[in-house]
């Protein structure tokens, strides 16, 4: 696989896996989780997704290499490209669900999260600077993308890192350069 080729892999992949992620966010609207503090069905549904498109690229990859195989360094590096991707348009979709789609919803859920931080600084001078700020980094876009794309990077890394290991694929002497080739008879 090139590099032009991992890019535009790990970019594809990663958009069809941010937008699972979003389709996640939009069941957790409708369904009022969030709102009730329930977050396992939410987790459970990344997992899922992060889970089943890891196995799926890391299989359809080393399937295509080929006579170099697939180490576990090119896995795992593959799995934060994905995540990386899949982060970015997760993070767009968490922009859109805050300031457009659901926008009074996750306004409610924001002002607990607010209010528990500010208890937490009570005491503190700061009190009313740490109000603001958090204010601004829940509805700023370049925030909730960063913060999407950290939290897709860690959940997937770790989660690729265990995963990574049964899908390497020894180098194969016998085997044609690329799959697309075939193997010379």
């Amino acid at each position: 696989m090139t590099g032009k080729q991992f890019w535009q892999s790990a970019s594809n992949w990663g958009l069809m896996g941010g937008v699972g992620l979003f389709v996640v966010n939009l069941i957790s609207w409708g369904f009022g989780w969030e709102a009730d503090n329930i977050g396992w069905p939410v987790e459970l549904m990344h997992f899922v997704i992060i889970g089943s498109l890891i196995v799926v690229t890391g299989r359809r990859n080393a399937a295509g290499v080929g006579r170099e195989g697939y180490s576990y360094g090119r896995a795992v590096s593959f799995v934060f490209a994905l995540m990386l991707f899949a982060g970015i348009v997760f993070g767009i979709g968490r922009f859109l669900m805050v300031n457009y789609i659901a926008h009074d919803y996750y306004a409610a859920i924001n002002e607990k999260a607010i209010e528990t931080m500010v208890q937490m600084y009570r005491s503190s001078p700061m009190a009313g600077q740490m109000r603001a700020m958090a204010e601004g980094m829940m509805t700023n876009p370049l925030s909730l993308m960063f913060m999407s794309v950290c939290e897709l990077v860690i959940k997937g890394g770790f989660l690729g890192l265990f995963l990574c290991a049964f899908l390497y694929k020894k180098p194969d002497m016998f085997a044609g350069s690329n799959r697309d080739q075939g193997a010379a008879i």
